[in-house]
């Protein structure tokens, strides 16, 4: 059975506990409505979220080879809608297209199931019109399975209207399905201790700065992308189409995009993190705070050396300005002018 074979699930209770629930779900028919899995790694809870697909409509309970099976984990079931960003956001037009679906007869026997990626993404327009198709769903054979990695990003009212699963995955060494901040950080921190230590006003240097911790992120986002030849092949093993073959290398290079996209979203928040980080130290260094309290104590003696003249009020202001900024990110894409104006700011600051 495809649950029964799951390799990148940890051996632990919370797992344990949650396959033993949706197997007696499936054997009993007693299915909910809408399912949110979260953990730390969408294609491991897409992979999760078709087994699950698959046994819910397999007269076997998900036995992986019959038709039912092999074409929703092949993502071309008649009755499976997978629900994708294009971008950073997950628009009212994916929700319309969600609802278009749900609305229709099913093309066979058994469940419509539509599988709805990073529901976090969901911008405010759409996670109200969602949540008006979980509060009255259009029949009986709709299920809706959410996908995401910050379940803090989801309305509140969406999560308590779904059966919320918690995933604990396997990863392989030194990966913990996150960019590798270590570059950034160093750059950043080397930047920031010459700005504080130079105390003049050159917006060269900052802008030079911004650029090359841009272009760390933008590289290192394009190294989380899938082996789309790879997973080809496995495809074409199963005994996909031509056709078939085209639609899903198209959705693996938009795949690929949306992840690029999502972990340089990462770094930035990151480098927003470092330089609130340093924000707090300096305030708290200009308030008479000691070595020991500080997120950085090696920053202690730069800070107490260099930052005499600062404005605590300006480093307040800045870091409301940080996470203002944060929020704005969500729905622009104009991510070097924002951090442009943040390390400005920080420069300001002398």
């Amino acid at each position: 059975m495809l649950l029964d074979s799951i390799d990148f699930l940890q051996k632990n209770n919370r797992n344990t506990a949650n396959l033993k629930i949706l197997r007696q779900s499936l054997e009993t028919g007693s299915l909910s409505h809408a399912y949110l899995f979260c953990g730390s790694s969408i294609e491991h809870l897409s992979k999760l979220a078709l087994f699950f697909a698959s046994s819910a409509n397999c007269e076997q309970n998900g036995c992986g080879t019959c038709n039912i099976c092999s074409n929703t984990l092949k993502e071309i079931y008649s009755n499976l809608l997978v629900i994708e960003a294009d971008g950073i956001i997950l628009t009212k037009e994916k929700v319309v297209e969600l609802q278009k679906f749900a609305s229709m007869s099913a093309h066979s026997m058994g469940k419509k199931i539509c599988i709805v990626k990073e529901v976090e993404l969901m911008n405010k327009e759409a996670s109200n019109r969602f949540l008006k198709t979980l509060e009255d769903p259009p029949d009986a054979n709709s299920i809706f399975i959410l996908l995401s990695e910050d379940l803090s990003g989801i309305l509140p009212t969406i999560v308590s209207r779904c059966s919320v699963f918690e995933w604990d995955f396997i990863y392989e060494s030194g990966d913990d399905g996150k960019i590798d901040n270590y570059l950034v950080a160093n750059k950043l921190d080397d930047g920031i201790r010459k700005i504080l230590s130079a105390n003049h006003n050159n917006p060269v240097f900052v802008l030079a700065l911004s650029m090359d911790l841009i272009d760390i992120l933008k590289k290192a986002s394009l190294t989380k992308g899938i082996d789309w030849q790879e997973l080809i092949s496995k495809i074409k093993s199963m005994g996909a189409t031509a056709g078939e073959i085209k639609k899903i290398e198209e959705k693996i290079k938009a795949k690929n995009k949306r992840k690029a996209d999502k972990y340089y979203n990462l770094g930035i928040n990151n480098v927003f993190d470092i330089i609130s980080a340093w924000l707090e130290d300096i305030i708290a260094v200009r308030l008479g705070a000691s070595r020991e309290v500080l997120n950085n104590g090696e920053n202690y003696s730069i800070i107490k050396e260099t930052a005499v003249e600062l404005k605590i009020e300006k480093a307040f202001k800045l870091l409301e300005d940080i996470e203002n900024t944060r929020n704005y990110l969500k729905y622009s894409i104009y991510t070097e002018l924002a951090l442009d104006n943040i390390l400005l700011k920080l420069q300001g600051l002398c």
